[in-house]
């Protein structure tokens, strides 16, 4: 008896990536939010920089469905909307200060929304592998992937940058290198 070959559940994958895409239409403007969070400083820019490269990769995704033959969810298309919306908002760090511990927040965020990236960018990377007639690029996922996680390693990195303007008393601040 032969074992039928496994297939890629579309309807699973459509779900998934329509659940990515909405949380990378808030991403972007969380990352729009920490530009500002950081205004007048060096960080700024590169928070802008990393807002323009998840927009692009916000693009990509919604191709990549497009490509794969997957429709876009109408519903979260118009939940992503209002996150956008919100996003604007920054709810996270509403003061948009870079002293006080919801600016710690606003980071843990940043990160954990681009850890949540680079698992999506792994799980495809897999299925590329076991599914190579799905439509799905195994390099290219490799390669978001990789971004995803220098990404998280820019934030961690300005995290601890700056995190001596946060938790360190003010008379005690030694090389934060940024004024609040």
């Amino acid at each position: 008896m032969d074992i039928p070959p496994e297939t890629l559940n579309r309807d699973e994958l459509q779900d998934y990536l329509n659940h990515h895409l909405l949380g990378s239409k808030s991403g972007v403007r969380l990352f729009q939010a920490a530009a500002s969070t950081w205004n007048g400083t060096a960080y700024e820019q590169e928070f802008l920089e990393l807002s323009e490269q998840v927009s692009e990769e916000q693009d990509e995704l919604s191709q990549l469905i497009d490509q794969l033959d997957l429709r876009q969810s109408v519903v979260e298309n118009a939940i992503g909307m209002a996150a956008e919306a919100a996003g604007r908002l920054n709810p996270v760090n509403i003061t948009r200060s870079k002293s006080e511990g919801m600016t710690q927040v606003e980071m843990d965020v940043l990160q954990s929304a681009l850890q949540g990236k680079a698992g999506m960018y792994a799980v495809l990377a897999r299925l590329a592998e076991r599914f190579p007639d799905a439509g799905l690029d195994g390099q290219r996922m490799s390669d978001l992937y990789e971004q995803a996680q220098d990404q998280q390693a820019r934030v961690r990195r300005i995290s601890d940058e700056t995190m001596d303007s946060r938790f360190v008393a003010p008379d005690h601040h030694h090389g934060s290198g940024v004024s609040t």
